[in-house]
């Protein structure tokens, strides 16, 4: 059972540097094209369930960052985070929460929500109207095209992610690699650089919740593919401020029941570009 540390997706993209544009709400025009989703079977640490094919999707908006504590706070009046700070990322959030959030932030705004959210507690079901202008969460293709952002490598930074580059478990580098500093906690979002498409804190952090269940991919669907029809838990990416170095990979994949809520689980936004 594959729970805290799944693995799993490597994109590498077939395109150079695709080309981006600023949006509102911080958000980013993240333009589609057609990629390679999985890692290869020479890189080290991959998983099995990392496994290739060529994906492509079309254009979509994404959150510069991840969501902040308060920006969460605005909407829904609470701040469930353990670490406290208003520019620090929201998380202690479950996928049911950060779901209800994106339809809270898209009727603030006037937008059509992208779910309908029906029953209470572990029971409740959601479905994604994809055609809702609304906000959401990216799926776990759309959420690794970004990542990546046109990089082959298991980090868009390159080979190696350091501390000086995101916010993880330092002292646990990717092997071969020098260890660094441990923070121990979150830090503000967008404290360190941005990866080549403008994006922060893709790597380290926290772990960001994604659309899909988790489960294996189908082979077939490889436009613009939403995961597994149904599932127990729920895909989430990029790492934390607590992980180690080799969980920060672009391929790497997480998954948790939905109702989870940990001190490193957070998510950053996405909406239809059309």
């Amino acid at each position: 059972m594959k729970l805290f540390f799944l693995t799993a997706l490597c994109l590498t993209a077939m395109m150079a540097a695709v080309p981006v544009r600023a949006a509102d709400n911080e958000m980013i025009l993240i333009n589609g094209g057609t990629f390679e989703m999985g890692s290869p079977d020479s890189e080290h640490r991959r998983e099995k369930d990392e496994i290739r094919r060529s994906i492509t999707l079309p254009s979509f908006y994404l959150g510069t960052r991840e969501v902040t504590q308060k920006e969460y706070r605005k909407l829904m009046g609470n701040t469930p985070s353990q670490f406290k700070g208003d520019d620090l990322p929201v998380e202690n959030v479950s996928w049911y929460d950060a779901v209800t959030y994106c339809n809270a932030r898209s009727a603030a705004e006037h937008l059509t929500p992208a779910y309908a959210i029906r029953g209470e507690g572990s029971s409740r079901t959601v479905t994604w109207n994809r055609e809702a202008n609304g906000y959401r969460l990216p799926t776990e293709a759309e959420w690794e095209y970004a990542c990546r952002a046109g990089t082959t490598t298991p980090f868009s930074t390159g080979e190696n992610v350091t501390v000086d580059q995101a916010n993880y478990y330092g002292t646990y580098p990717y092997d071969g690699y020098p260890a660094g500093r441990y923070r121990s906690r979150t830090v503000p979002a967008g404290s360190f650089a941005p990866n080549p498409w403008g994006l922060y804190d893709m790597h380290g952090n926290v772990w960001e919740w994604c659309w899909d269940w988790y489960g294996a991919y189908d082979g077939n669907s490889l436009e613009n593919p939403a995961g597994a029809a149904s599932g127990t838990y729920r895909v989430n990416r990029g790492g934390g401020w607590n992980d180690f170095g080799r969980h920060l990979r672009s391929a790497y994949r997480a998954a948790y029941p939905p109702e989870n809520k940990t001190f490193n689980l957070g998510f950053r936004l996405a909406r239809n570009a059309n």
